[in-house]
């Protein structure tokens, strides 16, 4: 049975709605959470794992210093690129894929929390398997919450893009796939996040509205879970035709 490493960063980030995806997808895991004392797998330990998922957490890529696991899971996440395996990453762990992969990652002009729009590139949707069953006429509202950003890499592509941040999904290397916004997000989650009093503060700095975030979830998250189906459906599909190719 095929096997993801799941990288997480905080215990308020974990795999959301990602789980029962993997479960439908039959595909097991594992959850390796980071920290400056983990032991991160590498060589043969990482060649046992079938594809990877990196979420996201409250850190900056640029934080090194006071993180210093973070240039740790830099070193990874070439070593899974140089493996040619499946990832997908999500918020800060598309900004740990951009940085690996070459591209610079930056604090951003303005924060994105809650329900914001995005829209698909028209073209390059259709060349990527995570997004190719996705609508790619209208706009898409999704779950934000980031203040940094991130440069496509060189040889890779833009999946998706707002106003606000043009860069909100790439492709590098044909199946390492790096989101901006989170589509993993529960009920639970988002409830959790808002409900926080420092989060609620920086919601209202950022010029938005905790209540509503929390009133518009079932206006939005239907839509929202609908999309990390369709998305996660092809990232399994990527995993089952690598291991296949690899055997």
């Amino acid at each position: 049975m095929p096997k993801i490493l799941v990288i997480q960063h905080a215990a308020s980030e974990g795999p959301g709605t990602f789980e029962e995806e993997m479960k439908k997808a039959g595909l097991t895991w594992e959850i390796f959470m980071a920290s400056d004392h983990a032991i991160f797998p590498s060589g043969t330990k990482l060649e046992e794992y079938n594809g990877f998922l990196i979420l996201g957490g409250p850190m900056g890529v640029y934080e090194e210093k006071k993180h210093p696991w973070i240039q740790k899971e830099i070193l990874i996440i070439k070593e899974m690129l140089r493996q040619k395996k499946p990832i997908l990453s999500i918020c800060l762990g598309a900004q740990l894929l951009a940085k690996a992969a070459g591209a610079q990652v930056t604090k951003g002009h303005q924060h994105e929390i809650g329900w914001l729009p995005i829209r698909l590139d028209d073209w390059f949707y259709k060349r990527n398997p995570l997004f190719f069953q996705i609508d790619p006429a209208k706009e898409h509202t999704v779950f934000q919450w980031h203040g940094d950003t991130f440069d496509i890499p060189v040889e890779g592509y833009r999946l998706a893009w707002n106003e606000t941040y043009p860069n909100q999904a790439f492709c590098y290397q044909g199946n390492a796939i790096g989101l901006q916004f989170h589509v993993e997000m529960n009920e639970a989650m988002i409830k959790d996040w808002v409900s926080d009093e420092e989060n609620r503060v920086k919601i209202m700095a950022a010029g938005g509205d905790p209540d509503k975030i929390l009133s518009d979830i079932p206006k939005y998250l239907p839509t929202l879970q609908a999309m990390a189906h369709k998305i996660f459906y092809g990232f399994a599909s990527l995993i089952r035709d690598n291991r296949r190719q690899a055997a």
